[in-house]
């Protein structure tokens, strides 16, 4: 797709002159937000942190909103929207398999726009 633009557009408009009607149909609606809970075991040969560093820095740790630490596992939430949630299982399948899948929750809202 081309972008039309006339040079007139870029002249130079009085101060007080009324903006120019957008012609910009797009708006944006925010989508349904799930959280998902993930339980990481703590492997015997693995060290501490391990698993959750792998989550981290795998491209679902953007989605990653709280961690907590536990004697046998350490459990993260996850905040996705839900267009998102076959890539992200998918995701923590291939890079931590050991990881136990909890239920997904409704989440909130995408951040309501003023």
């Amino acid at each position: 797709m081309a972008l039309t633009q006339t040079i007139d557009s870029f002249a130079p408009q009085p101060l007080n002159a009324p903006p120019a009607p957008s012609r910009n149909n797009v708006f944006p609606f925010p989508s349904a937000r799930v959280r998902l809970q993930v339980a990481l075991p703590h492997l015997p040969h693995d060290l501490p942190g391990v698993q959750l560093r792998a989550l981290l820095h795998s491209p679902l740790g953007v989605y990653v909103i709280s961690t907590e630490a536990d004697r046998d596992e350490v459990h993260v939430q996850l905040d996705i929207a839900r267009d998102d949630l076959d890539f992200t299982l998918h995701t923590l399948i291939s890079t931590l398999p050991a990881a136990l899948i909890g239920p997904v929750k409704r989440g909130s809202t995408a951040a309501k726009v003023r």
